[in-house]
């Protein structure tokens, strides 16, 4: 950056022309009104010019704004004296937001005048192109929106159709009535009034108002099109690939609100496009770089007068991120028969990646799989097992399944069924509610279940580029309390991205935290082995489910490990329930929901296999 210094020259060297030595000197004048200049010290400028105009402050002040000048500073040169004038050349340093220096070279025109030396001011003091009446226009362009990219540097947008609303001034026939009318209103007013100045200069040239989608456009057409002097342009803005995608994971662009344009500031303006959700939201600034600017005098007339100078856009640096879009069109589809609530999330167990992100329906403007707090039912069994087998039972330990247990005087009952069981293998096969009830109240403390489920990050808020709950297991307050959390009910809460965590860590051996965004704090995390004995009897255990538990016959296909959740919530005799499924194939691990969708085996199942089988194919 240029340095910001105000007019300090010594001028002796730099005067020519006439004056002998008791003439008065115009160089004090200079240095007053340069420092003045940069302070915008309008009133001490006012008193150092000849005839000063009445709108002085005004016209000064509309320079900067105009120009969006974040700091100024002026540095006088060469000075020429002659008989009663002078003329000083100077130095205008403007720092422009969001753009950098723009230097523009103008003079100071001096009179004596009884004594004293004035400056002879004009908008022209400004820059030698500014005529009265004229005024500064900055122009924003915008280098093309950087990418974002999924695995293997896959885009994961494409271009979607916009409409850009417009005037043509040859058509219009009632200016007021047009600013006035409820469809254009929409757009920022100074895009109108300028639009309408501008078409009246030019009444054969689009002159845009503002940018809507096209479905916007197509609610707005029935108003629009009666108004003499709208005129309508088509472009494309990107999207993202899938529905899944666009409505809570990649998200998309839009015309910027009047909250964004105040959240984000210079050098967005009323006319930008932002990303308004998910990670076109969040990365705003590294996807859409620095705009690039010119800057015009235009007249009172609306017509261009000069082009003072261009500054070419800086793009935006792309993002990089795990989804692979073969996993997340294989999740989208094997919810699309769903017809409640649902979110599906597959992780690359050996690494930590989150590979799909679904929440449906898309239009629903909740992410039930990163945002939601739901009670995970019986796929928390895993992260109780974690705790039995870490305090040293096995597979084996005796078991038994009654059909209801009293624990403080709270009776619980069996969500699947009372088959009966022999073990803790067998226990978790069938989901047995009441065995885990009394070998949790038997072997474990008010802190055994917060201290298992810390070991899968549960509690621990993620920091992936994307907003998660990290999901809460707090410490018993009773044995009734303990046994809840037992069966993952009570005060238990996790979202699907918790238990796609906790199904990768049991399928790798190796505790992750999540990783969408490259570079995003997660990204760097440490790791955490479980293990061996948890392990391998969690392999045994899930691998019984889909065998001869909960899960069987519901077409898993072979190689996949389960653990099925019926997760009560609300009020009701019955209460609704959740449907949960958690597991594992390989090196993909999911996690399924669906809403108020009954038993976790029978519903989410088939939409697992679904997903497994179109994963298959795709290979």
């Amino acid at each position: 950056m240029l340095a910001l210094v105000l007019a300090g020259l010594v001028f002796g060297g730099l005067l020519t022309g006439c004056g002998g030595s008791s003439s008065p000197r115009p160089n004090a004048t200079v240095q007053a009104f340069l420092t003045s200049w940069g302070r915008r010290d309008w009133a001490a400028m006012n008193r150092l010019i000849e005839h000063p105009p009445a709108d002085f402050a005004a016209v000064n002040t509309a320079a900067l704004s105009d120009l969006r000048v974040t700091r100024a500073s002026y540095l006088a040169g060469a000075l020429t004296q002659g008989s009663g004038t002078a003329t000083a050349q100077v130095t205008e340093v403007f720092e422009l937001a969001g753009v950098g220096d723009w230097v523009v070279h103008s003079k100071l025109h001096l009179v004596e005048h009884s004594g004293r030396w004035l400056v002879e001011w004009s908008p022209g003091t400004i820059d030698p192109s500014l005529t009265s009446g004229a005024h500064f226009v900055v122009e924003t362009t915008w280098a093309a929106r950087a990418q974002i990219l999924g695995a293997g540097g896959v885009g994961l947008t494409t271009q979607a159709p916009m409409v850009i609303v417009g005037l043509e001034g040859r058509y219009v026939k009632n200016p007021a009535k047009l600013a006035a009318a409820p469809a254009i209103a929409g757009a920022p007013s100074q895009a109108v009034s300028q639009a309408l100045v501008a078409a009246k200069a030019h009444p054969t040239w689009f002159e845009p108002v503002f940018t809507i989608t096209q479905a916007r456009y197509l609610e707005l057409k029935p108003t629009l099109y009666p108004l003499p002097g709208t005129v309508f342009e088509t472009t494309a803005v990107r999207a993202a690939i899938t529905p899944g995608l666009e409505a809570h994971v990649v998200g998309g662009v839009g015309p910027i609100t009047a909250q964004e344009l105040s959240e984000l500031g210079e050098p967005y303006n009323a006319a930008s496009v932002v990303g308004q959700t998910g990670l076109e939201q969040v990365y705003q600034t590294q996807l859409a770089g620095t705009p690039g600017e010119t800057i015009k005098v235009v007249g009172a007339n609306g017509a261009t007068e000069a082009t003072l100078a261009t500054f070419s856009p800086k793009p935006g640096r792309p993002l990089e991120t795990s989804i692979d879009p073969l996993v997340q069109k294989a999740a989208e589809a094997a919810l699309s028969g769903v017809r409640k609530k649902a979110a599906f999330v597959a992780v690359r167990a050996s690494t930590g990646q989150v590979l799909a992100i679904v929440s449906d329906p898309s239009a629903y403007g909740f992410d039930q799989a990163l945002d939601g707090a739901f009670p995970p039912g019986s796929t928390f069994k895993t992260i109780t097992s974690t705790a039995l087998i870490g305090g040293g039972l096995s597979p084996s330990s005796p078991a038994s399944c009654p059909s209801a247990i009293v624990v403080d005087g709270v009776v619980f009952h069996n969500a699947e069924g009372d088959a009966p069981v022999q073990n803790l293998a067998q226990a978790f096969a069938e989901s047995c509610n009441t065995a885990f009830i009394a070998l949790a109240t038997l072997h474990l403390d008010d802190s055994s279940l917060p201290a298992a489920a810390a070991t899968y990050d549960i509690g621990k808020t993620p920091a992936m580029g994307l907003a998660a709950f990290g999901g809460e297991v707090p410490r018993a307050s009773s044995e009734a309390d303990l046994a809840a959390s037992a069966i993952g009910q009570g005060k238990v809460l996790v979202s699907p991205l918790d238990m796609a965590m906790v199904a990768a860590a049991i399928d790798s051996g190796i505790d992750r935290e999540p990783r969408l965004v490259a570079g995003a704090p997660d990204d760097r995390a440490r790791t955490y082995a479980l293990g061996k004995a948890v392990v391998n009897d969690l392999h045994e255990m899930m691998a019984d489910v889909v065998a001869s538990g909960t899960a069987a016959h519901t077409g898993l296909p072979a190689g996949t490990y389960a653990k099925t959740g019926t997760a009560e919530y609300g009020s009701g005799s019955p209460p609704p329930t959740d449907a949960w499924l958690i597991g594992f194939n390989g090196d993909i691990a999911f996690a399924v929901l669906v809403v108020d969708g009954g038993y976790g085996g029978p519903t989410d199942g088939p939409i697992a296999a679904k997903f497994l089988d179109a994963l298959g194919r795709a290979k």
